[in-house]
């Protein structure tokens, strides 16, 4: 499926930029390689929370990752794990819908992650929610890999599938890399 005519992609959206400065994120939170050089693909994800009481969503956190790392995390997974979050993938997946909002909006791919790809659910009724892109250098590639969205419910359902062993790889990995302490830590999946 071609979600992207331009074959250098688009340019990055303000949502995938540092939260604190606006600028790229510019290098692999896991070797530190220098990503807008342009050579090597890579994924940013963005961890956010609503707090409707003090109406405000804040990011909890964001990593660009380059598709090396990436695929040394994937490859890091349990095999019980990959083929359980497989099987959810490709049986729950709204893939309609997401193409629906493509061909409504095709150059505003911050309005393609308006809903949660699993369960639909828009943006606004979610209290936790975590988006992910693919980008090369100052680009976001959306040939092959769509900017996506999933919502509390669906995280909770992923972390259901996931064996103990991939459960306490992600946990040392969110403690190694963002340095947050095992009490502080809560089930997110690393997309």
């Amino acid at each position: 499926m071609q979600y992207d005519n331009r074959e250098d992609g688009l340019p990055i959206p303000e949502i995938f930029r540092n939260s604190d400065t606006k600028g790229y994120l510019t290098h692999c939170i896991q070797c530190d390689y220098e990503l807008l050089k342009g050579d090597r693909y890579y994924v940013i994800e963005k961890v956010f929370k609503r707090y409707p009481n003090l109406n405000s969503t804040q990011v909890l956190f964001e990593y660009a990752i380059c598709s090396e790392c990436y695929e040394n995390m994937k490859d890091s997974l349990s095999a019980e794990s990959m083929q359980n979050l497989t099987n959810y993938m490709m049986t729950k997946m709204d893939v309609s819908a997401m193409q629906q909002r493509i061909q409504e909006h095709p150059n505003d791919p911050q309005k393609w992650m308006s809903h949660c790809m699993i369960h639909g659910t828009p943006e606004a009724e979610m209290n936790e929610y975590q988006i992910a892109a693919c980008f090369k250098g100052d680009k976001m590639v959306t040939d092959f890999m769509p900017p996506y969205m999933i919502g509390d419910l669906a995280i909770e359902e992923l972390n259901a599938l996931l064996s103990k062993q991939t459960k306490e790889d992600m946990d040392r990995f969110m403690g190694d890399v963002f340095g947050i302490p095992p009490e502080l830590r809560k089930d997110f999946i690393l997309i």
